[in-house]
């Protein structure tokens, strides 16, 4: 499990994919899923097949029910149908899409915009509900997580502690100063 935190432009999506691509490669992975917000999605879905010549579906609200009359019967869930999957995180943030998505979610997961799911001390119903999200994914001890942002750190200790407890539930413990 990785936190990749760097400048804008400086190549965090190409990192991430690399790390993807090898334990892909290496069989330690079978299948990827992106989360991302759904301004990224198409980007997302460029950058795996041009780079990495991964073809990735996508899926949100637009496409959820095109991609589901494409799965034979008995075909299962779109999250264990598709190997390769750019994810609206706010698509499947709540809790009527979330448990499916759990439960059929790949081994391999890559969150960009991290910092949008970190624990919010605010009222902000839709970061609680990404970090909800992303707190039941790392549940998983077997799935690999990686996360991007580059604004890790927002001044504020506790939603900087929510993210890297993503990584290690320890590091919620963490005295950052």
């Amino acid at each position: 499990r990785l936190l990749v935190a760097d400048s804008v432009g400086v190549g965090k999506t190409v990192e991430g994919l690399a790390v993807a691509s090898e334990l892909l490669a290496r069989g330690e992975a079978r299948r990827l899923a992106v989360l991302c917000p759904p301004y990224l999605c198409e980007q997302w879905q460029e950058e795996l097949n041009e780079k990495f010549n991964l073809d990735a579906v996508l899926i949100r609200s637009g496409t959820v029910n095109q991609l589901e009359r494409r799965i034979p019967a008995g075909g299962g869930s779109i999250y264990s149908h598709y190997h390769f999957q750019v994810v609206s995180i706010d698509f499947v943030k709540g809790d009527r899409k979330r448990a499916n998505f759990l439960q059929h979610c790949p081994d391999f997961v890559i969150v960009d915009e991290a910092h949008g799911s970190a624990s919010a001390n605010s009222t902000n119903a839709n970061q609680h509900q990404r970090h909800e999200l992303l707190k039941d994914l790392a549940a998983s001890p077997s799935r690999h997580l990686i996360l991007l942002t580059a604004t890790p750190h927002s001044g504020v200790p506790e939603a900087f502690r929510s993210l890297l407890a993503l990584l290690r539930t320890e590091f919620a413990a963490c005295e950052i100063t």
